[in-house]
């Protein structure tokens, strides 16, 4: 038993000495960046997202409620008609 937890105990060291020596922390560091930056990326298009819904939720909310579709470029919900077809929501800034 105690020759196995040797054994044990040496491969991991060397597979852990393996990775220490792999690791390049400039290559690192350029990663976390670009990792970063493509969250930010992600992060500013919800946020623009968010905006649009907003700005679109508060002009329906003034509009009368005899119009039909929600004003916001597109249908949300399927209609019952099968002339229409249902298609997501258009976002553009106006």
């Amino acid at each position: 038993m105690a020759l196995l937890e040797r054994v044990s105990t040496l491969i991991r060291a060397n597979l852990n000495d393996l990775v220490d020596k792999a690791e390049d922390p400039e290559k690192m560091i350029k990663q976390v960046i670009l990792d970063m930056e493509n969250q930010l990326l992600q992060v500013k298009t919800q946020v623009a997202i968010s905006i649009a819904d907003q700005h679109c939720w508060r002009r329906n909310s003034r509009k009368t409620k005899t119009t039909t579709g929600n004003g916001c470029g597109a249908r949300i919900w399927p209609s019952t008609s099968t002339t229409t077809s249902w298609r997501a929501p258009r976002w553009s800034a106006r």
